[in-house]
């Protein structure tokens, strides 16, 4: 039933299109011979098939006679691409451009020359056009005045209504191979399958059953809103083998269809080739640690950018750059994740699945063939409504310590949720539609396995540092910088055991300003760690840190526990003097109980 939706869609929008004049008496159009045709504004012949975009540098854009979007430089802009820009209509070329053999009185080809010549003078009238910026693929958007606008491919879907694709406000959206748009008809509360997708999810044996079945719910909702989102956060499922990873991943693909990109070993450059100029959302199975992180800790990087639009360069033939601008929601599945970085957990919802118990499985809900498009017509139906839901998730996260950052991820999969459940489908799953105040402890930040893990960057440098070994030994064994810290202030804070801690920090480039004998605060130790130094760099090889980066990452820390002022950040470290970034032990001391 929908291929066959598919095909009357593709059809009926064919017959709205205006049928482009065919020519006549040979190649005569109307009144007009070959070559004899009045310009338009842009100095194209009349109702021309391909159209000019506009031009960057060399490139110019146009609007292929299908409707696709087009790019060429000089040297490219021959024979051969001027058939693949008019297709079936190569005898439109014929008649406006029109060369003739010896002796013939009617065209036997086209001057590439001048028609090259015309489309270059017209995309210079058009102006400067960016395609990074202006082109808009497969996947739904937000508009000028901020309405929604979901492109199918062969249409776009605007309030209820399908158009051609083409120009639209201030953007371009080229036609492109068909994807199922929204249900074309509104889903009432009845007929919504979010109930029984909800019912189905509930189903998996989750870490926090009253709370990931819905974020899973509203990443669905998310990835079908890409490019319309302000924030695109994404989701990585957890798990031993057997618990229903892949299972959630089918259905996750189920719903999605066709506007799904969907791999289980991949690249950055395998995805952004995929999704192009798009926002369709991106499923990855079994992204597991490896013993050479690089490749998948690059698709990470590459779902933290999309998260909020941001551009990708990649180098391009003749040594040109080419951008890439990632709008598309993320969900990955594995067994042993791969190293998450604080800026990659801020982004995304760490969700852990156990085991089920077979005592407890159910009879699952039939999920409805069409639940894709009829949750897609949901959200679309629903759309006036995302920006005030998204704001008072928000607010009520705000309540419960997260963050701007963490604000925004959790309230957009809570409002992607609430608006395909609706109200009555939120209180029928057992959430209250009237008062969002218990998400304030529900999804509370210092509870969040996430949260933990994204250690503040300064915190997460220090104790790197403090956890690295020092070369030296003391008492028959080697030590740690934090453990010789501890043992000296154990010690009584003795002067042979200050001179000793010094002298064995020292060869880490490491300086120690005990209490009482600093001009900061005498009622605490300090430790000095300089702007750079060869053991110290050593310390940090591998880690994001090193190369004196360390520097900057621990100058993020409060000014009550950092101290850097250049009346105190200069101290001797094993006889010559440095300038360092200073650490109060004490102060820091307290702070880690504090916030673990």
């Amino acid at each position: 039933m929908p291929a066959l939706r598919e095909v009357t869609r593709e059809q009926e929008q064919r017959k709205k299109e205006p049928p482009i004049p065919k020519e006549k008496d040979g190649f005569s159009r109307g009144d007009a011979s070959p070559g004899e045709w009045e310009p338009d504004a842009a100095g194209l012949p009349p109702d021309c098939p391909v159209q000019p975009l506009g031009m960057d540098g060399d490139i110019i854009y146009l609007v292929d006679a299908m409707g696709q979007l087009a790019a060429v430089s000089p040297s490219s802009f021959g024979q051969a691409f001027i058939q693949r820009l008019f297709g079936r209509h190569i005898g439109y070329a014929y008649w406006a451009w029109p060369q003739y053999g010896k002796g013939d009185n009617y065209p036997t080809g086209f001057k590439a020359e001048k028609l090259r010549e015309t489309f270059y003078a017209a995309a210079s009238i058009k102006g400067l056009w960016n395609a990074v910026e202006k082109v808009r693929g497969l996947g739904a958007w937000r508009g000028d005045d901020g309405e929604l606008i979901v492109h199918c491919g062969d249409s776009l879907w605007i309030n209820g209504k399908r158009i051609k694709t083409g120009e639209e406000g201030r953007y371009f959206y080229p036609k492109r191979p068909s994807i199922h748009g929204p249900w074309e008809e509104s889903v009432s509360f009845e007929d919504n399958p979010a109930r029984d997708l909800f019912r189905l999810l509930k189903t998996w044996n989750w870490k926090r059953p009253e709370v990931d079945p819905l974020l899973f719910l509203g990443s669905m909702g998310v990835g079908m809103l890409g490019g319309a989102l302000e924030w695109r956060p994404s989701v990585f499922l957890i798990g031993d083998k057997a618990v229903g990873k892949s299972t959630l991943q089918k259905i996750y693909k189920a719903v999605m269809g066709d506007g799904l990109v969907s791999s289980t070993d991949t690249t950055p450059a395998g995805i952004y080739q995929r999704v192009g100029n798009g926002s369709l959302p991106v499923a990855i199975d079994e992204l597991e640690s490896e013993d050479d992180n690089r490749r998948v800790t690059a698709v990470v990087k590459l779902a933290r950018l999309a998260a909020s639009g941001g551009l990708m360069l990649r180098g391009g033939q003749d040594h040109t750059g080419v951008e890439f601008q990632a709008r598309s929601a993320f969900l990955f599945s594995a067994i042993n994740p791969p190293p998450l970085a604080p800026q990659d957990l801020s982004r995304m919802a760490v969700i852990s699945i156990d085991k089920l118990d077979p005592d407890a499985v159910t009879e699952l809900p039939d999920l409805d063939p069409n639940t894709g498009p009829k949750l897609l017509r949901r959200l679309s139906d629903q759309w006036g409504l995302f920006d005030g839901t998204w704001q008072a998730y928000r607010e009520v996260l705000r309540d419960g310590g997260h963050d701007s950052r963490g604000q925004d991820t959790y309230g957009t999969f809570l409002a992607c949720a609430h608006l395909l459940l609706g109200d009555e489908g939120m209180e029928e799953a057992g959430y209250r539609a009237d008062d969002l105040s218990g998400w304030a402890d529900t999804l509370n930040a210092q509870g969040l396995a996430e949260k933990e893990a994204a250690e503040e960057n300064w915190k997460a440098c220090l104790e790197h540092l403090l956890t690295s070994r020092v070369d030296a030994w003391r008492g028959g064994m080697q030590h740690t910088i934090g453990a010789l810290v501890e043992g000296y202030q154990d010690s009584g804070n003795s002067y042979l055991d200050v001179a000793k801690t010094r002298e064995l920090l020292a060869q880490v480039d490491i300086g120690l300003l005990p209490k009482g004998q600093n001009k900061i605060d005498a009622a605490s130790d300090f430790l000095a760690i300089p702007n750079k130094g060869p053991n110290l760099t050593s310390l940090f090889d591998g880690m994001p840190w090193g190369n004196g980066v360390w520097t900057y990452a621990l100058r993020q820390g409060p000014l009550d526990i950092v101290e850097y002022r250049k009346e105190f950040n200069k101290v001797k470290i094993g006889g010559v003097s440095r300038r360092v970034t200073l650490v109060n032990l004490t102060a820091f001391a307290d702070y880690a109980e504090k916030v673990g």
